[in-house]
């Protein structure tokens, strides 16, 4: 029986002698906690204990609100030992480990790639498959691309930054905070940042659309732990793609949206970290995309586990692949 506990009352522990069967692992972190919870039986947990890291405390408390494994406080756990020990053996996990933090950002330096339909695509997927927080936002000029998908009123950046009261809006289970640049403009890149390093605090997955360069961009790009830079295959979107992974650096990639059948020539020589093929109606957001994007980030192995009706030689008979100095 797995038991985590993230008390400092050690009198949990002397519970536990001469009980058969008992592994418990310290927890105190709320990074511990998260990673160790799948196939846990027990938590043992007095949240104020928690320290933030990298987690919000906010984040593991919904989290284990809304799973299925027990939960007691230290005070409930030494009042009735038997009866929590009992009712956690009767508890089994099934998912091997849950999705690490990642922070990704999609990123070109115009418009017409379809980088704001992959973002979105891969935020709501993962919100679909895991039911754990993920974030959505943006850096754009102009009008809000993740609001038009959307179609609805929602909180924007300047208002949730501003306002302590504000909430961002939820839609499919992904938080969104779209930009509204006109007003952000007139925002420090201090502020704009401590509001979203706080917000990716609460996401175990942060989803980030970007128009690069952008200004008030370096209040999170070191937060970013994977730029992927979106080309399609025409030679100017192509060039420009080589250009912005240049200037990223090491932590981006390439990937190439909208392949299809007959574009080998433009693509000559430029390594690519994907090919996305060119999906009818992917605005439907039906997740196709965002699988692809998902197994890329936390590898196929890892994902796997929450595609249930995968089989890689579907997804590569669809066009979904690792190339690299391909031709087409």
């Amino acid at each position: 029986m797995k038991v985590l506990v993230a008390t400092s009352d050690l009198a949990v522990f002397d519970a536990f002698e001469g009980v058969d069967g008992v592994e418990y692992e310290e927890a105190l972190f709320t990074g511990g906690l998260y990673e160790e919870l799948p196939g846990a039986q027990l938590v043992i947990v007095d949240i104020e204990q928690l320290v933030p890291h990298p987690y919000s405390v906010e984040m593991v408390r919904d989290l284990l609100e809304n799973s299925e494994v027990p939960c007691a406080t230290s005070e409930e756990f030494l009042a009735e030992p038997d009866r929590w020990i009992m009712e956690a053996r009767r508890v089994r996990g099934e998912i091997t480990g849950l999705p690490s933090k990642r922070s990704i950002a999609f990123a070109s330096y115009s418009g017409g790639t379809g980088k704001t339909v992959l973002a979105l695509d891969t935020a709501l997927h993962f919100a679909r498959r895991t039911k754990l927080p993920v974030l959505l936002t943006e850096f754009i000029y102009g009008e809000s691309g993740i609001a038009a998908l959307i179609g609805r009123d929602v909180p924007h950046l300047f208002d949730l930054a501003t306002q302590p009261d504000a909430q961002p809006a939820t839609w499919k289970g992904v938080t969104v905070v779209p930009m509204d640049y006109d007003n952000c403009r007139d925002l420090s890149v201090q502020l704009i940042g401590k509001y979203l390093k706080e917000a990716f605090a609460r996401h175990v997955l942060t989803v980030a659309d970007v128009h690069f360069p952008h200004a008030l961009l370096s209040g999170i790009s070191e937060e970013i732990d994977q730029w992927y830079v979106i080309a399609t295959p025409r030679p100017d979107a192509v060039e420009n793609a080589r250009k912005l992974k240049e200037e990223i650096g090491r932590r981006a990639g390439v990937v190439l949206n909208q392949k299809g059948t007959l574009d080998g020539i433009a693509l000559s020589g430029i390594e690519r970290t994907l090919d996305l093929p060119d999906v009818g109606q992917a605005d439907r957001f039906e997740g196709q995309l965002g699988k692809a994007m998902l197994m890329e980030t936390y590898g196929e192995e890892n994902w796997r586990q929450y595609e249930p009706n995968f089989v890689a030689r579907i997804g590569r008979a669809l066009g979904f692949g690792r190339n690299s100095n391909q031709s087409g």
